[in-house]
């Protein structure tokens, strides 16, 4: 006798499974359920039992993910109820082990003291064990097959004993087992003749017999009387919270919303509040109609608030996500969206009927809890840029008591929102405002929260840099005045609440939370400094000190990021001074103690050396035919023998020395400067001076705008970046062969700069292969089109090597200590096709 019901078991095992792939597959978020919203449903005084029927993007609000349910022990309205029968002789632990996981020991204990006082109950429960399914846990996958052949004899059986059967609670059992059995039989005519012949007679009727109907509803759908289906269900979802979710979900599994048609069954007005209250929880409708008729029968219905919350999240997701992520991520279903565009250009007007439906409600006596409703028309008035009327509301909803944590989180969550959004220029008065709002809300677990804390941090950041931040509203537009210059405290300060973004609650990762990498890769130099200053300042203000604090940047990252972004930029001698504030323990310590190993000077060129002179045949054009020589590169040392700060300062000292030095000289000095300045890219072994982390899946091609433009402004970043592009390190290695006199010294710096040039083809063809929707890189036609790009775009050094460079001694011995050079020499032979 378990408290499962067959089918709806088969399906949430395949609800589970879509929960299970949207949370690792769709999108940054590690919670399935996290969309754009800032009202929490929370704020619905709502019982605990109805959360799943929150709005979520996904199919419930919950996933039941790490339930155990071999271990999980039932406790319901049927235990209690057998415990009680017993006269509370046995505990509700006992009878839940007996009656459900059928442990030989309970079943012992208890059936042998039924059997003194109430034989038959043991001869029923026996009956009843011997009709179930056997499986109580939803998530095993080998459920034995239901033995057909014996239904007919079972149900036949316990007709037979229902009709002789006086005691009550027996006979209201052996009536539902009726009914199930037929059920299970796949005879559903008889489903609803048995439950019309046996249940609706009895004079007192229990949770069973809503089981019973439950079944019975369930053949009305499969017998396509939906609208009777609809109400049954609705009658179960209402009074038996032990086949509550089994009426919903028989509904939310099929798509079926509400039907008029569906109240003609009914005869009071809680029977008909029950079928809005059902209908008002479904999926992909707008349920204001619904909820409104609910409020009007119904009014103390606990979903009520629950209904109201479910549409403000349901249509700020319509409000705030665009189609085309609402596509890219939904990834089962690849639904329209186009349709999702067209009710979201109804989300406008949506948000007008909710404000209005809260702002009757606030005042409707009969409903009660004026503190929810006025914090919801609040928050709707905010939504349009009503921060008057917001304002107001917010006080209405403060002014009334309530019992509701998360509500009283709700209303300060909308002040602050209501701050940022009013705060055109930065004053005392509103930076003590804030910082409260901020450490209240830093480290949230809840993404809503989470939500506006970044959106205000945002929001303030870019008033303190003078910035217009555009509105999202319905009612009105919001500019800022005439951007003003920003002073040094400003920016400091918007790159501190910037890096309060990057900073969720250890323990989640929420999709609105910045990624601090992205800030550290894109701040400016100046700013860092600002704000070292900012840190440093002797007369910090009380804002100041808070806001410092809960940045949490240290003085020495502030100066590693310094020396950080100024490698970057390759200001050597800056960022050697940058380092040098950085304290010195920190270079012997992870991670440069691992990352920072190898010679930031080697490029892994091998040594190449001949006792002997060897001759060679000259350039095409030379007219003596041959020229003898010598080559001798010694090793380069593997070892790193620099520090951040020593190998900034060799890198500013050889070009200081270069910008005077000639010949050869200048060409030793401008290829050691290429080779520091390659090793500072993704493909050298410094990365760590220029950036605080590195990935084989770089460079981020495919983490990009889906909109067009955006894309190819990100695209156009891309290749402006030196990191990627090795572009700075290729200047030097020119300016290394323009200086040369010595043929060596020349081959190897053009040698160099030909492969500066492949990265930043490399690039570009990671690039083409998204633009041309993430081809293959060894379909034929990219990979003729990709062969035509480089030959035209991205082969002027390395023909200038072929051209000038093949017929020498360095060459040679390449050739013969380098098996990677002969693939970089294959491409001369695709440029002569």
């Amino acid at each position: 006798m378990k408290p499962f019901n067959l089918s709806y078991v088969r399906f949430r095992k395949i609800a589970l499974s879509v929960a299970v792939l949207f949370a690792f597959a769709c999108g940054p978020s590690f919670d399935p359920h996290e969309f754009m919203s800032f009202f929490q449903p929370e704020v619905a005084n709502t019982p605990a039992e109805y959360g799943r029927y929150i709005f979520s993007p996904q199919l419930y609000a919950d996933t039941e993910l790490g339930v155990a349910y071999a271990d999980t022990l039932v406790i319901d309205e049927n235990v209690r109820a057998w415990a009680a029968y017993t006269g509370g002789k046995f505990s509700e632990t006992v009878v839940a082990k007996a009656l459900y996981k059928e442990e030989p020991e309970a079943v012992k204990t208890f059936t042998s003291a039924l059997g003194k006082t109430h034989t038959p109950a043991v001869a029923y429960l026996k009956f009843a064990w011997s009709t179930d399914d056997g499986q109580a846990n939803p998530w095993v996958t080998d459920i034995p097959p239901l033995d057909s052949t014996k239904l007919p004899q079972q149900l036949e059986e316990a007709k037979a004993t229902y009709a002789i059967t006086t005691d009550a609670f027996l006979k209201e059992r052996y009536a539902f087992q009726a009914v199930k059995l037929a059920s299970e039989a796949g005879d559903y005519k008889q489903t609803q003749q048995l439950y019309d012949k046996l249940i609706k007679p009895l004079p007192n009727k229990t949770f069973i017999s809503d089981w019973a109907l439950c079944r019975r509803a369930g053949a009305s759908l499969v017998l396509n009387d939906t609208a009777r289906a609809i109400f049954e269900f609705a009658q179960v979802f209402d009074r038996c919270p032990s086949r509550r979710r089994a009426a919903e979900t028989s509904l939310r599994r099929s798509g079926i919303k509400f039907r008029e048609d569906a109240l003609q069954y009914a005869k009071t007005d809680r029977e008909r509040a029950a079928v809005y209250a059902l209908c008002a929880i479904q999926p992909g409708q707008d349920g204001l109609d619904l909820l409104k008729a609910l409020v009007h029968l119904a009014p103390k219905n606990p979903l009520i608030e629950l209904v109201m919350a479910r549409e403000i999240n349901r249509n700020e997701y319509y409000f705030f996500t665009s189609g085309q992520a609402y596509t890219n991520y939904t990834l089962l279903a690849r639904p329209d969206s186009t349709a999702f565009e067209g009710r979201k250009t109804e989300a406008v007007t949506y948000f007008e009927k909710l404000r209005e439906f809260a702002l009757e409600s606030a005042e409707n006596k009969a409903l009660g809890d004026g503190a929810f409703w006025y914090a919801a028309s609040a928050y709707l008035a905010y939504l349009g840029n009503d921060y008057k009327a917001a304002q107001t509301h917010l006080d209405q909803a403060a002014a009334l008591p309530t019992p509701n944590n998360h509500l009283k989180s709700q209303i300060a969550v909308q002040r602050m929102l209501l701050l940022a959004a009013q705060t055109e220029s930065i004053t005392p008065e509103a930076e003590q405002q804030l910082i409260g709002y901020l450490e209240t809300f830093d480290r949230t677990t809840n993404f809503r929260v989470n939500n506006a804390f970044v959106d205000v941090c945002r929001r303030f950041a870019a008033t303190y840099q003078h910035k217009t931040e555009s509105k999202s509203g319905w009612l009105s537009s919001c500019s800022r005045s005439t951007e003003e210059p920003v002073n040094g405290p400003g920016l400091a300060k918007a790159y501190l609440l910037t890096m309060l973004t990057t900073q969720a609650h250890p323990d989640t990762y929420f999709a609105s939370t910045a990624d601090p990498h992205s800030v550290e890769d894109t701040i400016a130099p100046a700013v860092v400094r600002q704000t070292i200053a900012f840190a440093n300042q002797t007369k910090p203000t009380d804002f100041d000190k808070r806001l410092l604090t809960l940045a949490d940047l240290s003085n020495d990252y502030l100066n590693l990021l310094l020396g950080r972004r100024l490698m970057m930029e390759h200001h050597y001698a800056e960022a050697a001074d940058a380092f040098g504030r950085v304290n010195p323990k920190t270079w012997t310590a992870e991670p440069f103690a691992i990352y920072f190993r190898k010679n930031p000077f080697s490029v892994k060129m091998p040594r190449l050396y001949t006792a002997t002179p060897k001759t060679v045949p000259k350039a095409p054009g030379n007219k003596n035919g041959l020229e003898p020589g010598s080559v001798n590169i010694p090793a380069e040392p593997v070892a790193n023998a620099f520090t951040p700060v020593t190998f900034a300062r060799r890198m500013a000292e050889l070009e200081k020395q270069a910008q005077t030095a000639t010949g050869d000289k200048a060409a030793e000095l401008y290829y050691e400067l290429g080779c520091g300045a390659w090793n500072l890219s993704w493909y050298g072994n410094a990365w760590l001076l220029v950036r605080s982390y590195w990935s084989g899946g770089e460079p981020p091609v495919y983490d990009v705008p889906t909109d067009p433009t955006a894309k190819q402004k990100r695209f156009d970043v891309l290749m402006k970046m030196d990191y990627y592009t090795t572009s700075h390190s290729r200047n030097y290695f020119e300016k290394s062969v323009n200086a040369a006199k010595t043929p060596l010294l020349a081959d190897r710096s053009a040698y160099m700069a030909a492969r500066c040039e492949a990265n930043a083809f490399s690039l570009q063809k990671s690039i083409e292969q998204v633009r041309n929707g993430y081809v293959y890189e060894e379909d034929s036609t990219f990979v003729k089109n990709m062969r035509t790009l480089r030959k035209t775009k991205y082969a002027r050094f390395y023909k200038a090597f072929i051209n000038n460079h093949t017929h020498t001694l360095f060459n040679q011995e390449m050739i013969r200590e380098c098996a990677m050079y002969k693939d970089f020499l294959a491409f001369g032979e695709e440029l002569n096709e």
